[in-house]
């Protein structure tokens, strides 16, 4: 096994990483700002969508996620189980802390074995 130099275990110097942090809001922001604006007047018919949803006052996020009927199926079963559920069944239960021990002692065997 070779020895390990001195310069592999350095951190990343603190400008390069706010110059990095930097960048990657600059790029979120050019992809909502320049190129989602871009696109929209590139891509087939998206500039008919955009005005019907401009026009009828659409939350598309929204209308997205209620318009699905997986979406509508899970926030049914969702709110029946809430209501159906009983007060014993959750919190600190011997099964909720021995799956939470069982995952930490499978993290630990995984970095205690695991290779480099």
């Amino acid at each position: 096994m070779e020895a390990k130099t001195e310069t592999e275990n350095r951190p990343m110097p603190r400008a390069r990483a706010w110059g990095i942090l930097g960048f990657t809001f600059f790029s979120l922001w050019m992809f909502g700002a320049v190129l989602g604006p871009w696109l929209q007047h590139h891509i087939y018919s998206m500039d008919d969508l955009v005005q019907v949803i401009e026009e009828n006052n659409i939350d598309s996020g929204a209308y997205y996620y209620t318009e699905i009927k997986g979406a509508y199926t899970g926030e049914k079963y969702l709110r029946q189980s809430f209501e159906m559920n009983r007060s014993d069944e959750f919190g600190l239960t011997l099964p909720f802390i021995s799956g939470i021990v069982s995952c930490l002692v499978l993290l630990c065997v995984g970095f205690r074995y695991l290779p480099e």
